[in-house]
């Protein structure tokens, strides 16, 4: 198996996914800041965590019929990207 390109492979991977989160966390907190006449920067913490006011509002957007943002996306993407550097820089060692 080729490890350099399995981690090349992770580290593209996890960053489209990272790029993705951050792309729906705008869309799905934008508005509702916008809307709320409030910074979007107090929806910061929502990127990655579902505690507090961001369970909230996840809850009370399920409940319209909208898909709230998922955090999970930001996490699996951090670890698929951390997991490619890692095997990255580790194959790179091992060569002769």
């Amino acid at each position: 198996m080729d490890f350099r390109r399995l981690g090349l492979l992770l580290i593209t991977g996890g960053g489209v996914l990272v790029v993705a989160a951050v792309a729906w966390w705008l869309h799905f907190y934008a508005p509702l800041a916008q809307d709320l006449n409030v910074d979007l920067g107090r929806a910061l913490r929502c990127l990655y965590s579902t505690s507090g006011a961001c369970g909230l509002v996840t809850g009370v957007a399920q409940l319209g019929g909208k898909t709230p943002y998922e955090p999970m996306l930001l996490w699996i993407g951090l670890g698929a990207l951390a997991a490619g550097i890692l095997i990255r820089f580790s194959s790179v060692r091992s060569r002769p």
